[in-house]
């Protein structure tokens, strides 16, 4: 990932505004904008998803503590990245929500260094998640345009019949299934029965 790219923003949460100031000169100094909150509450009032993104956030906060903000990210669907940033107290927290799906966590007081290189992580695992769940989208339209036909051989076709066992199964001719499949494959744009076994498995994929 390029330190300068436009579209990568890190969300900062906390309710001291000189950890705020702290966090976002680290990351202006790499080219990263922040977008800074003293509240969960506040973040919740004007996140939108994008395509980089990650969150940092401190693990005690008034209101909505860390644990808390974890689960409700969770019951709202977002799933960006989140480093949380504890104290001494808080360890055992940020330990707990490590194990509830939390990117990363950092200790007080921490390097500079290790803490731009996390944030850099979670903007590359942000990345990944993005362009899988674009993958996702393209190859659900594309299921989407087969016939009811098409989509039976397609469920037939994945798990391992022949062009013969299938044409027994829907009383047709094994040209015809092959017929189909030809139709399956330009729709669905792939060439090979390995590509349309990956597309199917991705698709089903939570």
């Amino acid at each position: 990932m390029e330190k300068n790219d436009k579209r990568c923003v890190v969300y900062a949460v906390d309710d001291q505004p000189s950890m705020l100031r702290m966090l976002a000169e680290l990351l202006d100094s790499v080219g990263i904008r922040v977008v800074a909150f003293t509240s969960a509450e506040e973040f919740f009032e004007a996140y939108v998803p994008g395509p980089c993104e990650c969150l940092v956030s401190d693990m005690r906060m008034p209101g909505m503590g860390g644990l808390e903000f974890q689960r409700e990210l969770k019951a709202r669907g977002h799933v960006l990245p989140v480093i949380f940033i504890s104290g001494f107290a808080e360890v055992g927290s940020a330990v707990e929500a490590m194990r509830q799906g939390a990117f990363d966590y950092l200790e007080k007081p921490f390097s500079h260094n290790v803490f731009l290189e996390k944030v850099q992580r979670a903007l590359d695992k942000s990345r990944a998640i993005y362009e899988e769940a674009r993958k996702l989208k393209t190859n659900e339209a594309r299921l989407s345009l087969l016939t009811p036909t098409e989509t039976r051989i397609l469920k037939l076709l994945t798990t391992g019949k022949s062009s013969k066992e299938i044409a027994d199964v829907m009383g047709i001719s094994p040209r015809t299934v092959d017929n189909h499949r030809g139709r399956v494959m330009e729709k669905l744009h792939v060439h090979s029965a390995v590509e349309l076994v990956l597309l199917v498995t991705q698709a089903r994929s939570p």
